[in-house]
């Protein structure tokens, strides 16, 4: 199937679409974060520290993108500068992606909707849920067996798991 015959919102869409490394190293590395941050110090500074982390992780991607895009350019062609930034920001977006849903729920502790420690586990638990849903979407399509899209599920959902175990071994 080509990009003109894919259907929006299908499996193979989403798979093409959203699941990507960035995605799935964005949302561990979200997790990680949250988990190993002082929630003593308050939904703040969870807060805080998840959201300057991901800015910083983003850029680096963009910038290690746009540099490792160099590699492939032969010594007799121009560099495209604004074409690799360009191709480095859509190739990381799955690492903003990852960074939205917990970062909206310690914002909802923050703002008093949720208890602090509510919105923390609840950031925690919503990454599982996205490993899960890019384990069982990455091991779509046709003449796949349901019980290999629940193993991909299952075992992208560890790696948020770890997370959480890191949390309680750290704290």
């Amino acid at each position: 199937m080509d990009a003109e015959t894919v259907r929006p919102w299908s499996s193979a869409w989403l798979r093409r679409e959203f699941i990507t490394q960035e995605l799935i190293s964005g949302t561990v590395l979200v997790s990680v974060v949250i988990a190993v941050a002082d929630e003593a110090g308050g939904i703040l500074d969870v807060f805080a520290i998840t959201l300057v982390s991901m800015l910083i992780f983003w850029a680096t991607e963009v910038f290690a993108h746009t540099i490792a895009a160099q590699r492939r350019r032969p010594d007799t062609e121009t560099v495209h500068v604004r074409a690799s930034v360009r191709s480095a920001l859509k190739d990381s977006r799955g690492l903003v992606f990852a960074s939205i849903p917990p970062l909206v729920f310690l914002l909802l502790g923050l703002l008093g909707v949720h208890e602090g420690e509510v919105a923390y586990w609840t950031a925690l638990w919503v990454e599982v849920a996205i490993l899960a849903a890019a384990g069982w979407i990455a091991f779509g399509g046709m003449r796949v067996a349901w019980y290999w899209r629940v193993c991909g599920a299952l075992a992208t959902a560890a790696l948020g798991l770890l997370a959480m175990l890191l949390k309680i071994l750290v704290h």
